[in-house]
């Protein structure tokens, strides 16, 4: 009888521990934008994407769809608004294929993006989040 009482006691004070209130909240900020071709045009489509590189955030992302003047505003999954705190590496991409139903088949994007910015180690987008409202003016190539 005592074993048990002990086994759930130890059972207990686990389950308390264990407690998801502990997690730290990390920091997220607004970040909105345009993304532009070097010529001066818009993206007129697409998704933005950034991870974060910092610490104990790494590896977490936010993303935002690309509006047809160039326009975007991160947002998290878990925090809303905003991309988290510190340096963020970016991707961007055309508009996945959407169905027509006119012809009953798949409908592409005219939009084009270089394969370069599809990748985290090829993008050379990289930017720091810092604890303010963030306006990034993101330039990339069309060739």
């Amino acid at each position: 009888m005592v074993r048990n009482i002990a086994c759930l006691i130890l059972l207990m004070s686990i389950l308390v521990g264990c407690d998801t209130n502990d997690k730290p909240v990390f920091p997220v900020y607004p970040v909105k934008g345009t993304v532009k071709y070097a010529d001066g045009k818009p993206l007129t489509d697409g998704w933005i994407e950034f991870t974060s590189m910092a610490g104990e955030t790494k590896g977490r992302n936010s993303n935002s769809k690309i509006d047809k003047d160039g326009n975007f505003e991160m947002e998290t999954f878990a925090r809303g608004k905003g991309a988290y705190a510190g340096p963020v590496t970016a991707v961007i991409s055309e508009p996945a294929s959407e169905f027509d139903p006119e012809t009953g088949g798949v409908k592409k994007s005219d939009v084009k993006v270089l394969e370069k910015y599809k990748n985290y180690e090829t993008s050379g987008l990289k930017y720091d989040i810092e604890k303010k409202d963030n306006t990034l003016n993101i330039i990339i190539d069309r060739k």
